[in-house]
């Protein structure tokens, strides 16, 4: 599909529920805490939209590697996906040698191009209400003997179970069948899933719920233009939404 146009978008909205702690570390030392939670400033605590961008990337490319047993399939073409097809959505600088990944980009932009943007935009997730975070302390473990490394005690914040925080994910001039691929990659956050860091500490469990989405396309283009983003009407969804646009072998 040609970028360079305006065709459609989606906008995908929904609430991160943690469900037990979560730890998104802000990588610098504060309050005599070696791992703070990240946060615009004091107590407004958030997660980078790159951080959730890198978890959805990591789901679909565990789909499309091109060592699985299976492979899906666009149902309006016929043709097989590969890993292509998560550089479509997320974009690419560098390319593999992959000759059936450059056959697969070249079959969809028409020429194969060194770079591309991505299609994708999941904004930072700020939290919908206040929440404290709590810190706890941790041991590092030596990597080669698996022994904890003497005086290696460090400390680091998690956010409780129950914090929420707010999803926005916009998708521009995709077709069908990656709006369901998104929707594969976001599956096991839909129920429950680990999200985060320090999961091999039993912590990260997190859901994704009142998700709705909106549709801009042909069928609602002028109001979109005319009125605003706000004007549409977003779909909620009760449920995982069915996948008609692809199809597994």
């Amino acid at each position: 599909m040609d970028f360079s146009t305006f065709k459609n978008k989606y906008i995908i909205e929904g609430d991160l529920l943690v469900l037990n702690a979560l730890h998104i570390g802000a990588e610098m030392e504060k309050n005599d805490c070696n791992s703070p939670f990240i946060e615009y400033g004091d107590g407004q605590y958030y997660v980078p939209g790159s951080s959730f961008r890198g978890y959805l990337r990591s789901k679909l490319e565990r789909l499309l590697q091109k060592d699985n047993n299976f492979n899906f399939i666009d149902k309006a073409s016929g043709e097989s996906l590969n890993m292509a097809d998560v550089y479509l959505l997320f974009g690419y600088t560098n390319l593999e040698d992959d000759e059936d990944i450059k056959a697969r980009l070249k079959n969809k932009l028409g020429e194969l191009y060194k770079s591309v943007a991505g299609r994708i935009y999941i904004a930072d997730m700020p939290l919908l209400e206040p929440a404290q975070a709590i810190t706890r302390d941790g041991i590092k473990i030596d990597g080669e003997t698996g022994t904890t490394q003497s005086g290696a005690k460090f400390c680091y914040d998690v956010v409780p179970a129950g914090t929420k925080f707010k999803i926005l994910i916009e998708l521009e001039n995709i077709d069908k069948y990656q709006l369901d691929l998104i929707f594969l990659g976001l599956k096991d956050i839909w129920n429950e899933d680990l999200f985060g860091g320090m999961l091999s500490r039993g912590i990260g469990k997190c859901k994704i719920e009142n998700i709705s989405l909106k549709t801009i396309d042909s069928s609602n283009m002028k109001e979109y233009l005319f009125n605003g983003e706000e004007k549409i009407k977003a779909q909620p969804m009760d449920k995982f939404p069915e996948i008609t646009n692809l199809d597994l072998k």
